[in-house]
């Protein structure tokens, strides 16, 4: 019977189906959440119950027994009794090793091994799983689990191999606007933060990675819902005094002639303003030819002194950091808003502060 799981508990599942004696083969895991394996028919009850505990999704597919043949003449019979004597013989030896759930060890180490401890093809061998299964793991601390199954003449072995977390598998969830937490709902991964605290855009509010029962680090996706009141804060200020430059009204033009695309020359006038600005547009000179020039004017600016009102600029700056706050405002619900303006030396500020309760990640 073959069960195919898809669910983010899959590591404490298969702890559970180690701890209760039950069988498990040819496992295949494809992914963190997603794993396949065959179990024996008498386990198929206590394996549905452990499943509706973890709450995971089941794909049962059986296989088709192979119908048996009806044997209707002496000599068939006869062949069939004499195999059957010698298949009993046979099958007290071990005519294979199957190897399931290596990634870093390779197949060939661990049938190395084994026979170094007297266990390989071709004989019989009366180590027990439990036997079978303490070499394995007493030779690498990299194996979680092993599961030895002597099923006829083969020896199943089905591993799990040790996950080391690094830093750079997967990312942390982190805080995309400033704020205090207020629902933390963690799917996968361990949380950073708790309820209440405050925290500022880039903090890290869940690390990817789940603490098993052994107290190791199992990298994993983080995926959780985090709501928080969010603080987006929109701030605008002007001076009373400040220096501006404009235009005095003199202008020099200069031109780069081009055939089409490629330059040709450049007109003798050169710009000599200390301070300026240039504005550039293109024109043709020719209805026959691709002839063409790009025509720079340049502006000559001067520095002048420019007094504020700050009555006269009050609303304005209001409005331009209520714009601030609306270009960054996220999805969920506006529970306040609060602007403040304040003069400090020569200087007027406007700070608008939007509360809104909503996700922060």
């Amino acid at each position: 019977m073959k069960i195919e799981l898809n669910g983010y508990n899959i590591d404490n599942l298969l702890k559970t189906f180690h701890t209760k004696k039950i069988t498990l083969i040819n496992i295949e895991r494809t992914a963190h959440n997603k794993i396949t394996f065959e179990i024996l028919d008498k386990d198929h009850k206590k394996v549905k119950r452990y499943i509706a505990n973890f709450k995971v999704k089941e794909t049962l597919s059986k296989f088709k027994q192979i119908p048996q043949l009806l044997l209707n003449n002496l000599g068939v019979i006869l062949g069939c009794f004499i195999g059957a004597l010698f298949g009993i013989f046979a099958s007290n030896y071990t005519w294979q090793i199957r190897i399931f759930g290596t990634k870093d060890l390779t197949k060939n180490e661990i049938i190395s091994v084994l026979k170094d401890n007297g266990i390989r093809t071709g004989k019989i061998n009366h180590q027990t799983s439990e036997e079978i299964e303490e070499i394995l793991l007493n030779k690498y601390d990299k194996i979680a689990q092993v599961s030895v199954i002597k099923h006829g003449t083969a020896i199943i072995i089905n591993l799990s191999e040790k996950l080391v977390y690094t830093e750079t598998e997967f990312q942390p969830i982190k805080a995309k606007y400033s704020g205090i937490i207020k629902e933390i709902n963690i799917i996968t991964g361990t949380t950073n933060v708790k309820v209440g605290d405050y925290v500022n855009l880039g903090d890290i509010l869940v690390l990817p990675f789940n603490i098993n029962a052994d107290g190791e680090k199992v990298s994993v996706q983080p995926i959780a819902e985090i709501k928080a009141e969010i603080y987006v804060v929109g701030k605008s200020e002007i001076k009373k005094s400040e220096t501006k430059l404009i235009r005095t009204g003199k202008t020099i033009i200069t031109y780069t002639y081009k055939l089409k695309n490629k330059k040709l020359f450049s007109s003798k006038n050169k710009n000599s303003f200390a301070l300026f600005e240039t504005v550039m547009y293109n024109e043709n000179i020719s209805g026959i030819l691709p002839l063409n020039r790009d025509v720079f004017v340049h502006y000559e600016l001067r520095e002048t002194k420019v007094k504020n009102n700050f009555e006269e600029k009050k609303q304005s700056l209001i409005d331009e950091s209520k714009s601030l706050v609306y270009k960054n405002l996220p999805a969920g619900e506006i529970i306040n808003e609060n602007t403040e303006t304040h003069i400090l030396d020569d200087t007027m500020f406007a700070i608008t502060t939007f509360t809104i309760y909503g996700t922060i990640t």
